[in-house]
């Protein structure tokens, strides 16, 4: 029991932290410089900074949800330690999996109220490579969602067999996500050169 509860919370853990990044590609230099030596913000920048603010949103929404999975073990861990009875563990696991669901739909709220990431502007070197970048950690995104959606709902009055299996059918639902988001980013390519620059 103690070990399936380590491994999917591990996995919660690792995919909360997958899909909000930004390419390296995204970071380049795209401010033309005046003769007067003054840096005139160009489109790119401008929207690279409200790119990098709405990633770290999703960043805090994170932090958040696993400082609220990280009490909920602790928690967990405390009350199951003996000399806790059989029923003082059941009692714990029933309080964790209600910790559990309350983390996730917080989560799910926070990251679908985020909405999509401001799309890049036309015209640059590297416009196209964000694009698909974006599109697929929306789609990532959009997956965990529907996955962590349908664990809090099958979690909900479950017996220990169905909490189990609830867990398991998550788990599956993270690695399709992951393999579908890294395809998607593979498909990409090398990222352009000279990003941020305008395109010839």
């Amino acid at each position: 029991m103690k070990r399936n509860f380590n491994r999917s919370v591990a996995v919660v853990a690792v995919v909360a932290a997958l899909g909000v990044s930004i390419p390296s590609v995204a970071f380049a230099d795209s401010l033309t410089t005046s003769s007067s030596a003054t840096a005139t913000p160009t489109a790119w920048t401008t929207w690279h900074a409200t790119w990098v603010t709405y990633v770290q949103g999703l960043k805090s929404i994170n932090v958040a949800y696993r400082s609220s999975m990280f009490s909920a073990r602790r928690a967990l861990w405390a009350a199951i330690a003996p000399p806790a009875t059989k029923t003082d563990r059941q009692a714990a696991f029933a309080t964790f999996e209600t910790a559990v669901q309350a983390a996730i739909n917080t989560r799910v709220a926070a990251i679908t109220g985020a909405g999509t990431p401001p799309p890049p502007p036309a015209g640059y070197n590297g416009t196209n490579f964000v694009t698909g970048f974006q599109s697929a950690n929306i789609a990532f995104r959009a997956s965990v969602v529907a996955a962590q959606t349908a664990l809090s709902l099958a979690l909900t009055g479950a017996t220990p067999q169905e909490a189990r299996t609830a867990r398991l059918t998550y788990e599956q639902s993270l690695g399709s996500a992951i393999t579908a988001r890294s395809t998607a980013l593979l498909a990409l390519g090398t990222p352009p050169t000279k990003p941020g620059q305008p395109s010839s």
